[in-house]
This record gives C-alpha cells, sequence and structure tokens, in this order.
C-alpha cells in the first residue's frame, strides 16, 4: 500500500493513510487548502510593502482566520522559491540587536500576485457552490 504523509496531529497514532482513504478525511483537503492559500497570502501581505519572515507569518496566520497557520519552514521554502525565480527580493536589516530577513514583491510578484487573485476570484463562486452542495443548509 502506498502512503502519503499528512499534517503531523491530524492522524490517530499508530494508523497509516492510505492514498484511497486518505482523500476521505479532512485533514488531507486541509492540507492542500492550506498550502495555495497560504502562499495566497503570503503574496498577499508581501504586496502591502516589505515585511520580516515573522510578520508574514504572523499576517497569514491573522488573515487565514485560523484556518492556515505556516510553519517558519513552510514560509522559509516559500519565500526562497519566490526569491528563486524573481518573484520577491529580500534582504538582511538589523532591528534591535539582531538580524532579520525583509522580504518584499518584485513587478514580476506583482503580476504574479494580481494573476493568482484573478484565479481565486473565479473559483470561489465555485467552491462556494460546490459547498452548498455538500453542506445543503449548513449541514
Amino acid at each position: 500500500m502506498t502512503t502519503i504523509k499528512l499534517e503531523p496531529g491530524k492522524l490517530e497514532p499508530g494508523k497509516l493513510e492510505t492514498k484511497a482513504t486518505a482523500m476521505q478525511t479532512e485533514a488531507y483537503w486541509e492540507n492542500l487548502v492550506k498550502r495555495s492559500l497560504c502562499r495566497f497570502l503570503l503574496l498577499a501581505q508581501l504586496a502591502k510593502g516589505p515585511v520580516h519572515g515573522y510578520g508574514i507569518n504572523q499576517a497569514i496566520k491573522e488573515a487565514g482566520q485560523g484556518c492556515c497557520e505556516p510553519t517558519e519552514a513552510m514560509v522559509y521554502s516559500t519565500v526562497k522559491e519566490l526569491q528563486e525565480g524573481g518573484y520577491i527580493d529580500c534582504r538582511m536589516e538589523e532591528h534591535q540587536g539582531r538580524q532579520r530577513r525583509v522580504c518584499w514583491l518584485t513587478d514580476s510578484g506583482e503580476e504574479a500576485f494580481r494573476a493568482a487573485a484573478r484565479v481565486w476570484q473565479r473559483m470561489v463562486p465555485t467552491v462556494e457552490d460546490c459547498i452548498e452542495q455538500a453542506l445543503p443548509q449548513g449541514r
């Protein structure tokens, strides 16, 4: 049987999910949504202006209203990928005697954010319709 790794703490101890049963868990879908939503919220935060890593984490957490709480590793790897792709620039700054990385969107990053926003704008009504279909009258 093939197994997939889900977010720690979401499975019962000692229980491995197969691909066939994993899709039946909320944790599976939550991880997929979080990955995409966190990336979008990260771009949204950087679109407001330069921000440091901890500030990105906090902003995503607040904007996600509890549904999207990225780990530092998730933010770091996403920032690295976006920087390598030319979507963000970063520099080290000293703040109260400590070094921290401050990042901002490049022109390409701003266009990527607008493209993502257009896709989310089209998808949200479809997602809402599907939720209503799956959970009629708030079930």
